[in-house]
């Protein structure tokens, strides 16, 4: 008999003590939780495998049983907040989602001198000065127009303050560009000496480069210290588009994402860069427009808080967008004649059959997490054992996610634990855009569901 059906009948015996037995409960708890490793760590078999090995104690009948009609609750809200700053890539422009609507992402930024006591020489006058923006990917439409305007900050930022996707700052008027760009993936750029990979430049209004150089060799250029008092940073944003559209993926720590200002003095023709860097604060701004223009059963979900068409139909939506909330309201019934033991526990999460996969493509993970007695997301014990056996990878030949919460239900049902339902989050949500449709489960194919395997312990 394999391992895996030992741990089995350890644990049910496991529980029919816990039943008679109250005492030594800190003893009991570690056990369990050895026992439910094994069982996780040599139960990793095809379900229809699942039991058919098991040997009953003497004189007992061991019987593994199945069931997936299980409720599973579910619903979507807007989640309008997220940690964004601090991260080395960021969405810039806008695009329209069908379903989701618009979405319109942009960037705030310092940038600091790459040489301190900056002089520029005799006579220098301003040449011209662009800010270069390195591609790191693209979701969208690549051939689609962006209307795109950068401002100045009136407003310090901070290196050590953590920025949320819905944080202003004040900006100096005019914009220092405003005007129609195009993302362009596939063309170098000829710039002096050469060609250079492709990238976004932008010619920035020459005021800009005027007053740096009218501050050569002074204090506001002698260090980064005085420098960003100076030039407090950057707000570079996109318009809100109404079809098509797409958000380019910056990394802003690349080499080509700096201002270059060019010059020239009485002795040469040159320029000087501005850098960004990991000492500069940035992050991402991100704006959905209360969802104007979206589906109406997503509008009548999310905005209008209709929870019960999540039974029917929820959404996943990275940047800020959509997350969406989960329970499993009467598991316990499971236990109201006796205790069980489960042998496997697994969250199927179906992608909706209308879905245009193909132009809209599911995102790579999703995570799921417990809610706090607060309302704070933590960490579910299977997640623990890592991803590989936790899951939430998005299977394309099946069109779906699936999530191993063997020791989460197993908690559960034993009062080891107790949340206050399970919050379902797009991995790495505010560098994705990638989003999802899903199957709730009150539909009649391909629904969302929790399959269990477990065992009866009769007392």
């Amino acid at each position: 008999m394999s391992i895996r059906n030992y741990t089995m009948i350890f644990t049910i015996t496991y529980l029919k003590n816990k039943i008679h037995l109250k005492t030594n409960i800190n003893y009991n708890k570690s056990l369990l939780i050895i026992l439910l490793s094994a069982v996780m760590i040599f139960g990793c078999t095809k379900p229809e495998d699942i039991g058919q090995e098991i040997v009953a104690l003497p004189g007992e009948e061991l019987d593994v049983n199945f069931t997936d009609t299980i409720t599973v609750v579910s619903y979507s809200y807007s989640h309008d907040s997220l940690a964004s700053s601090g991260l080395s890539k960021h969405f810039l422009g806008s695009v329209f989602d069908p379903i989701f609507g618009t979405t319109a992402a942009s960037i705030y930024t310092q940038v600091r001198l790459s040489n301190n006591d900056l002089d520029f020489g005799t006579n220098a006058i301003c040449d011209s000065i662009v800010f270069g923006f390195d591609y790191a990917g693209f979701y969208g439409d690549t051939a689609a127009t962006q209307h795109l305007k950068i401002y100045q900050l009136d407003e310090s930022l901070s290196i050590d303050s953590l920025y949320y996707s819905n944080k202003e700052h004040n900006i100096i008027q005019p914009a220092l560009f405003e005007g129609d760009i195009v993302f362009n993936f596939k063309d170098s750029i000829a710039v002096t000496g050469g060609k250079l990979k492709p990238h976004l430049r932008i010619k920035l209004d020459n005021s800009l480069g005027e007053d740096i150089v009218s501050k050569s060799g002074q204090s506001e250029l002698s260090n980064n210290e005085e420098f960003l008092k100076y030039i407090k940073g950057f707000y570079i944003t996109a318009d809100q588009i109404i079809n098509g559209g797409g958000m380019a993926m910056i990394d802003l720590m690349s080499g080509y994402s700096r201002i270059t200002l060019y010059y020239h003095n009485d002795e040469d023709t040159t320029f000087e860069y501005f850098v960004i860097n990991e000492n500069c604060s940035r992050y991402s701004y991100l704006n959905h427009f209360d969802y104007q223009g979206s589906d109406p059963d997503f509008y009548s979900q999310v905005v209008l808080k209709n929870t019960s068409l999540g039974m029917q139909k929820f959404y996943m939506q990275p940047t800020a967008g959509v997350r969406t909330y989960i329970d499993f309201p009467y598991l316990k019934n499971l236990i109201k004649d006796n205790q069980v033991a489960i042998q496997k526990a697994e969250l199927i999460l179906s992608i909706d059959g209308g879905s245009d996969t193909a132009n809209y493509t599911p995102p790579y993970a999703l995570t799921l997490a417990g809610i706090s007695d607060e309302g704070v997301s933590m960490k579910l014990t299977d997640f623990l054992e890592g991803p590989s056996f936790f899951g939430g990878v998005y299977d394309r030949d099946n069109n779906q996610y699936i999530f191993n919460l063997t020791r989460t239900i197993q908690e559960v049902l034993l009062d080891e634990s107790e949340w206050k339902g399970y919050r379902l989050i797009v991995n790495g949500e505010a560098v994705s855009a990638n989003r999802a449709i899903f199957n709730g489960n009150s539909v009649n194919t391909k629904k969302t569901r929790l399959r269990l395997y477990f065992a009866d312990v009769n007392p």
